[in-house]
This record gives C-alpha cells, structure tokens and sequence, in this order.
C-alpha cells in the first residue's frame, strides 16, 4: 500500500496446486473446486488454547516457524469441506500443517471471531445454509463446536461470505452480522430479496 501510483502488486505468491491433484477433474469451468475461503487465525489464540501441532505432535510453538509471522491461515476448500492449515513464510515458501475436518460436505468461507473466540466455516445452500463454530478440544484438536442456521427470513441462497462485527461494537447485546450473496437470486425473482448482495442481521455478544 505505501506504493507509488494506483496499481497494488503483489509481494509474494504461495502456490499450493501440487497438493491437490484430485482437483484437476478437467473441466475448466467448474469453479467450486479450491479454495473457497481464507482466514487468519492468530498464534496468540492456537498456543492460549492448547492446539496440538500435527507436524511435531507437541503444543503449537510459533518460535519453530520464524518466518511466517504471528498467525496462520486456515483454507476451506469447497471440494469437500476441510480446511487446510498453512504458515505463509517472508521468503515465499510455505509450511503445511495438515487438514481439519469440519464436518461439512462443503466450505465457502473461513473466519476467526474473537468475540466467540472460534474459527467459523460457513457453507451455503449445498448445506442448508450453516455456520460451524470450531474450537480446540482437550486433546488439543481443532473441532466442531455448535452449528447455526441462518434466519428463517433469508433465502436458501449462494450465501458464500460471513462476517461478524467485533465485540467492541455490542450495543443492547448484540453486534452486526453480514452475509454476502454469491447468486444474488434471493427468494425469486418477483421477491423483495432478489438483487440483494449483501444481508445484515445481528448475533448476541
């Protein structure tokens, strides 16, 4: 961003294509295959809550990985809703932690919710429209927690974007939650949420 011009370049590239070879079924047009959602999840919250690290079988220790910053990011992928958990390392190179079943048959997109302090994958339609929660278990394992549903009141739709406001914006016990519509089809095309992109509701703080 502190860039000359008005043209952002990227930095670095993780190229992680060769680990998934059983997504190259040859057909070029089907776009949910990969990665569908991408989420930070802080070293502060893995380490305070015991994530056992697959690569050594030990607590999480970030130390062991000095290039990749002070989180790591945890990929959906659609095909078959596990999330991929990676280290981006400052040199380009990557470490590879392994894969987290989430128990669904698809994910769309993955965020970390301080608020909850849980890692949400979302998955649309292809499951009813759920968010899972995840939590580290006692053996220290990333597992579902509890799932919700989204509001009887928006369509069973491409709802494939999740995100919830921070704690710190509570007000009366609740903050905004906001999802975004990959279809935009609403309920119809003679209904009142057709066109809609974005929905906004709350979730108790």
């Amino acid at each position: 961003p502190a860039a000359t011009g008005s043209t952002l370049t990227p930095v670095h590239q993780w190229d992680m294509t060769s680990q998934f070879p059983q997504l190259n079924t040859g057909d070029k047009d089907d776009a949910n295959l990969g990665f569908e959602g991408v989420g930070y999840v802080p070293d502060s919250w893995l380490t305070a809550n015991g994530w056992v690290d697959p690569l050594t079988g030990a607590a999480y220790n970030p130390a062991n990985y000095p290039l990749h910053g002070s989180g790591l990011f945890f990929a959906g992928l659609e095909w078959d809703g596990t999330l991929h958990v990676y280290g981006l390392n400052s040199d380009g190179t990557f470490t590879t932690f392994g894969t987290i079943a989430t128990g669904k048959a698809s994910v769309m997109d993955v965020t970390f919710d301080a608020g909850t302090q849980r890692v949400i994958a979302t998955c649309d339609n292809t499951c009813g429209e759920t968010h899972t929660f995840m939590k580290v278990n006692a053996g220290g394992a990333l597992v579902p927690d509890v799932t919700y549903t989204n509001p009887a009141v928006m369509p069973t739709d491409n709802m494939e974007g999740f995100a919830i406001a921070p704690a710190s914006a509570c007000v009366n016990g609740f903050r905004e939650a906001v999802w975004s519509d990959d279809g935009i089809y609403g309920f119809g095309s003679a209904s009142s949420s057709y066109g809609h992109a974005l929905y906004s509701g709350t979730f108790p703080c």
